[in-house]
């Protein structure tokens, strides 16, 4: 069985497509997983086999670019533009090419499965790096009893920074587990993810309630032991959203202009409020004023910025560590830190103004079709409304939680966010939730569960 999307010149076996999509994004996803167990060495030959599985299934689908987002092909047409100016040359061309296969892994995802697909596959992906994390996370508390390195390290008799360990075999002892990503705040938003694409599975009668419920403890149970106060506030902007979501479908089109004008408003009043108790919501959130040393980094990286404002030093991606200009930039202690902690940020001393706008572009474009997506109310031949699928949601709620976290974090520009972040953009320009055609494995394996969502009648 094969699954093309409308403007598809060939095929791809969706078992294989599947099996792809989900591959890349547990890979991505489970982080330094990858070469803290094979080195860097075999994380870069694994890396190079997935861009090669990649490039096979583009050359066989042949889907055209179309209908792709011209803004992250400009963004990272930039980029390359930037090697000309860049003070780490040869790292800007490395990292650029990394981004790009990436963005590559991304199309091939988009381009050959459906939405449904896609949703199984980010599930299933996610679930694997949540549950394998837990059952490393116990095998080290319980048979280790020691917190572990990567094994591409050797510090001798130097003591190593809690943060610089692979697990620290907290488990049982009430601190925070990092899990397969060696993060505890990258972990998080993994176990946030998941919900999202449990919950959607649900709703869509594509996983049973008992086994539903199940993952949604697992995952919750993560988000717990990691206690990452950016997730939490992601997860309360994803609830906000989807709330608002919904409550805007509700209403016909033309209808909707004063429920817009409110959520403007109430918008505009939770910024200012924010703003003005920033303090105190970062210290409850337990952050301390200036977000566990965010500040300081934001500070130093503004002060490159004002360095090199129009075009900035060069793309990078993740700061390489053999670069004294970061290298040196952004240390708390005793671990130096090789991100700006904003993707705004990051990207602006990268690319300078004009990559910021571009890449700005990226992200604006991408949130209003997965708004569109959730709120779009489709009609059939005979302008009766069709029935509203849930998966419609995914690309917002996803994407909500994404750019929370890229405030906070700046891994929106490499990695799992990175390809999650072009798979949903390149998606959303290529079809909408009910434009594209139903796939082998789109039917439900169960019932369909209730559907509570009203639609509104044509009028």
């Amino acid at each position: 069985m094969t699954n093309t999307w409308p403007l598809a010149r060939g095929s791809v076996p969706e078992r294989e497509a599947f099996a792809f999509g989900a591959t890349i994004l547990f890979v991505l996803f489970a982080g330094d997983a990858v070469p803290n167990t094979l080195t860097w060495v075999g994380a870069g030959l694994l890396w190079a086999a997935a861009g090669v599985w990649a490039t096979t299934i583009i050359v066989r689908a042949r889907p055209p670019l179309t209908r792709t987002p011209r803004a992250l092909w400009l963004f990272l047409a930039w980029c390359l533009v930037s090697v000309v100016w860049s003070h780490w040359r040869f790292a800007t061309i490395s990292s650029l090419a990394v981004q790009v296969i990436c963005a590559g892994a991304a199309f091939a995802i988009a381009s050959t499965l459906t939405w449904r697909r896609i949703t199984d596959a980010l599930s299933l992906a996610l679930r694997w790096v949540l549950m394998g994390s837990l059952l490393f996370e116990a095998f080290v508390a319980v048979v280790l009893r020691h917190p572990i390195a990567p094994a591409w390290t050797d510090y001798g008799d130097r003591k190593i920074p809690d943060a610089f360990y692979f697990s620290r075999a907290e488990l049982f002892t009430g601190g925070r587990i990092q899990g397969l990503p060696g993060n505890a705040n990258l972990l998080a938003m993994v176990a946030l993810l998941a919900v999202i694409a449990v919950a959607v599975q649900y709703a869509e009668g594509r996983l049973r309630r008992n086994r539903a419920i199940g993952w949604t403890v697992v995952a919750l149970v993560v988000l717990a032991l990691t206690r990452s106060s950016t997730v939490l506030a992601a997860g309360l902007v994803v609830l906000v959203a989807l709330a608002v979501a919904l409550w805007i479908r509700r209403v016909p089109t033309e209808r909707r202009t004063p429920r817009y004008l409110a959520v403007a408003v109430g918008a505009v009043v939770v910024a200012v409020l924010g703003f003005l108790a920033r303090g105190q919501v970062s210290e409850l959130l337990g952050k301390g004023s200036d977000a566990t040393g965010r500040g300081v980094i934001w500070e130093r990286v503004i002060g490159l910025i004002q360095e090199h404002t129009v075009v900035g030093w060069g793309w990078i991606g993740y700061w390489w560590p053999g670069i004294p200009t970061l290298a040196d930039l952004a240390h708390r202690k005793g671990v130096t830190y090789l991100q700006a902690h904003d993707a705004y940020l990051d990207v602006w001393m990268q690319t300078g103004v004009i990559g910021l706008a571009v890449f700005v572009v990226y992200v604006v474009t991408t949130l209003s079709r997965s708004w569109a997506s959730a709120t779009r109310i489709g009609y059939d031949a005979s302008l009766s409304p069709r029935p509203f699928d849930p998966v419609s949601l995914l690309p917002l709620l996803v994407v909500v939680a994404l750019l929370v976290q890229s405030v906070a974090e700046s891994r929106l520009l490499y990695q799992g966010n990175w390809v999650l972040f072009a798979l949903i953009a390149i998606k959303t320009r290529i079809v909408l939730v009910g434009e594209e055609p139903v796939s082998a494995g789109d039917g439900p394996r169960t019932p369909p569960a209730r559907r509570e969502f009203r639609t509104p009648a044509r009028r």
